[in-house]
């Protein structure tokens, strides 16, 4: 990062590849569109460079300080389209695993692809900072520690989310998720 304070556009470029996809699927993941999602990338990276100087390699890494601006610009996102933060989108998650398999029957893929599209709908209509939770620990995988950081918030409050956002997921798929 110091190098890309000083002006560096290699080392920028570097930073930029080494990051740039996760930040888009965690943004595409977020938003109800790929090309929203690219924007909020690019204006993360262009903050990136124009407050290089401001980056505390004291106070967190990188990837968390960048991630939390990708974080940030999906919420402000959000809301500038006038999503509450009880949800009211759909979220595209083309990168998820298809749940039929090809020699699941044509009623069993039904079946499936019903659920695939509870799940995404479920996920889409949890507040905001619990979707954020939900797709940065498990669709990312990021440890809540890492998250918390993230989203500027403490482990316990992130815990919490996380725990509010199962129970609503569970209470919302119960009838699909019992439906076999």
């Amino acid at each position: 990062m110091a190098r890309v304070a000083s002006g560096d556009e290699a080392a920028f470029v570097v930073l930029a590849e080494r990051h740039v996809g996760r930040a888009h699927a965690v943004a595409a993941r977020m938003l109800s569109s790929r090309e929203d999602a690219e924007e909020v990338v690019q204006d993360a990276l262009g903050r990136v460079w124009r407050h290089a100087a401001r980056f505390d390699a004291g106070r967190s890494a990188f990837g968390t300080w960048f991630y939390r601006i990708v974080a940030n610009g999906c919420l402000d996102r959000l809301r500038r389209k006038g999503f509450s933060s009880k949800g009211g989108m759909t979220i595209d998650i083309d990168d998820a695993p298809e749940i039929a398999d090809a020699t699941a029957t044509a009623e069993a893929g039904l079946v499936a692809a019903g659920r695939t599209q509870a799940v995404k709908a479920a996920v889409a209509a949890l507040p905001e900072r619990q979707r954020l939770a939900i797709v940065l620990c498990y669709f990312e995988e990021m440890p809540q520690a890492d998250a918390a950081r993230v989203m500027g918030m403490n482990l316990k409050a992130v815990e919490a989310l996380l725990f509010r956002a199962r129970r609503s997921l569970k209470t919302g798929l119960k009838a699909v998720l019992n439906d076999d």
